[in-house]
């Protein structure tokens, strides 16, 4: 983690004027394009939503805009990001809270995905939350192809953690669409860098893709 020197930073001005307003978060609805993903993951034996948390984390990660936040007053960066996401166990109709560390090799990930959601004890686990902010919040809807979405919403306007969903993907044109959400906070993130991870998840997502055995 590396401490931002507010002095000489370039977007000191734009993160001073954004965070003047009460509420200074936004949201972008799209459809993401995950043509052969679930190809992908079953040749590969990995959960599909496994395979879409890893995505989503790496691809926030590779932008340095989502790796701000606010701490004890002072703007950080952090090195990657971790996915803290919600899950429904078995025929439980409530839905749990779990959180992984990131690693790079997805079969990895899945198994840590997997054992993490069998081995939670509590539907709210927050313990690995505390004194720490280095997370992306992910949540999904599987159920309705939206066309667009808000989230529960904290009044502290120095929350700089992203919130991603999505829903129930559809075919259309010989393509398999994701509709996907993203909130974020203006004080650290533009539309400039929301179009960055969009293109970012759309590149990440094709490459893994094409990387199914034939």
């Amino acid at each position: 983690m590396e401490e931002i020197r507010m002095e000489t930073w370039d977007r000191r001005e734009h993160f001073e004027f954004f965070l003047r307003n009460d509420l200074p978060f936004y949201n972008v609805n799209f459809n993401a394009d995950i043509t052969g993903l679930r190809e992908y993951a079953k040749g590969a034996s990995v959960s599909l939503s496994a395979a879409l948390i890893y995505l989503v984390t790496k691809s926030l990660s590779r932008i340095p805009n989502f790796l701000y936040r606010v701490l004890g007053g002072k703007v950080v960066r952090y090195e990657r990001l971790h996915p803290q996401f919600t899950c429904l166990r078995g025929d439980e109709e409530l839905f749990r809270l779990v959180t992984v560390e990131f690693c790079d090799d997805l079969a990895e990930f899945d198994r840590s995905v997997k054992r993490a959601i069998e081995e939670s004890d509590a539907y709210f686990n927050v313990g690995m939350l505390a004194h720490r902010s280095d997370f992306v919040f992910i949540s999904s809807l599987p159920w309705i192809p939206f066309t667009g979405i808000d989230h529960t919403l904290s009044l502290n306007k120095e929350d700089a953690i992203p919130r991603v969903s999505w829903g129930r993907f559809f075919e259309q044109g010989g393509r398999t669409l994701l509709p996907c959400n993203i909130r974020v906070n203006h004080i650290f993130i533009d539309g400039l860098h929301v179009g960055r991870f969009y293109e970012t998840f759309q590149e990440e997502t094709r490459r893994l893709a094409d990387s199914s055995p034939r």
